[in-house]
This record gives C-alpha cells, structure tokens and sequence, in this order.
C-alpha cells in the first residue's frame, strides 16, 4: 500500500531531571543585622511556608518596635505598622508588640515557600544586609527532564509530542510525558 504520511523515527535521547526555574525561590533578608541563629543548616534540608528558618540580631527594628509603641500613645500608628510590614514582620507579630510594650533587638525570618534547600549562602554569625540572598528553594513536586537532541533529530521532535523515558535509578519503570518546549538555541 503506498500512501502520503509524515516519517515517524524512534529517537533516543539522552539528558537530565532538573528543578522546574518556575517554581524556585530566593529567601532574602528584608532588614539589616547578624544572623544570631540559624535553624536551617544544610543544603537538601526541607522547608515549609511558614517555617522559621533564622533569627536576626537587628536594631533598626528594635528601633522601629520602639517608634511604634510611640506612635500608638499619639494614634498615628498606621506607617510605623507599613514599616514594619515592609520588614515581612506579620501583623500577629505587630499586634503582639503593640500589646506587649515590649521591644527586642531580635526578628525571625520565615520560610516564604514549601521545597527543599538547593543552596545555603549563609552562616551563624554573618552580617547581612536587604536583599542579601539567604537561601535558595526548590520545589521538588515537579521537575523538569531535559534532553539534549542532535540537529538531525530535530525535524522528528514538535512540543506536545510524546515521550517516554526510564531512569537509572529505577530501573524497570517507564516514565511519560509531552514535549513542552525546543530551545530555539542551537548548541
């Protein structure tokens, strides 16, 4: 039977499971000071939101704790509570100096997401500045696998077509999914 169709080849590739870029994330500090305590200590480490992950020595924000326990005797608290929402401080931790009276020198740095430590550019005892990078997160729920094809294999290949794949280290089982993108650069 002769007939008109697209030439279909099995093409192997080989590559690589990678972290999706699209779900990664800088931690940074949004306050000046020393890092007095550091309760993530090791790259692979997992995290939560949430999660308190370092705590600061700084006395900008005691000083800005101290302007706002001031500012509440004359009722013009609104921008020192701004401040310190700018600072990631939350308004449970507003709310409870404003009822307390109580400054202290010392902030907690939270999680802003779930994944695992992809790298850790920090120590105990370091000095650190707004926007010094903390940590690096990953989430891990999805990765990417990513395959390197030779040009002559390129006319073969479209984004959503098929793919099945195996990795060495579970043997035996057969992984599937869709192309969902061809780097238009060529190596």
């Amino acid at each position: 039977v002769v007939s008109r169709q697209n030439p279909v080849k099995a093409v192997q590739l080989y590559g690589t499971i990678q972290v999706d870029e699209r779900l990664s994330q800088s931690q940074t500090s949004h306050v000046s000071g020393r890092i007095e305590k550091l309760f993530v200590t090791f790259t692979g480490e997992s995290v939560k939101e949430g999660q308190v992950i370092a705590t600061i020595y700084s006395p900008e924000v005691m000083a800005a704790q101290q302007e706002l326990i001031e500012a509440a005797k004359v009722q013009d608290i609104e921008p020192v509570r701004d401040k310190l929402r700018l600072w990631k401080l939350s308004d449970e931790q507003i709310a409870k100096i404003e009822q307390s009276g109580e400054v202290s020198p010392y902030i907690d740095i939270t999680s802003n997401s779930n994944g695992i430590v992809v790298s850790k550019n920090i120590n105990q005892g370091d000095y650190i500045n707004p926007g010094t990078v903390l940590f690096d997160i990953a989430n891990l729920n999805r990765v990417w696998a990513i395959f390197d094809a030779y040009e002559s294999d390129l006319p073969f290949l479209k984004v959503g077509d098929p793919i099945e794949y195996t990795l060495q280290s579970l043997p035996g089982k057969t992984f599937s999914g869709t192309i969902s993108f061809i780097n238009p650069i060529l190596d």
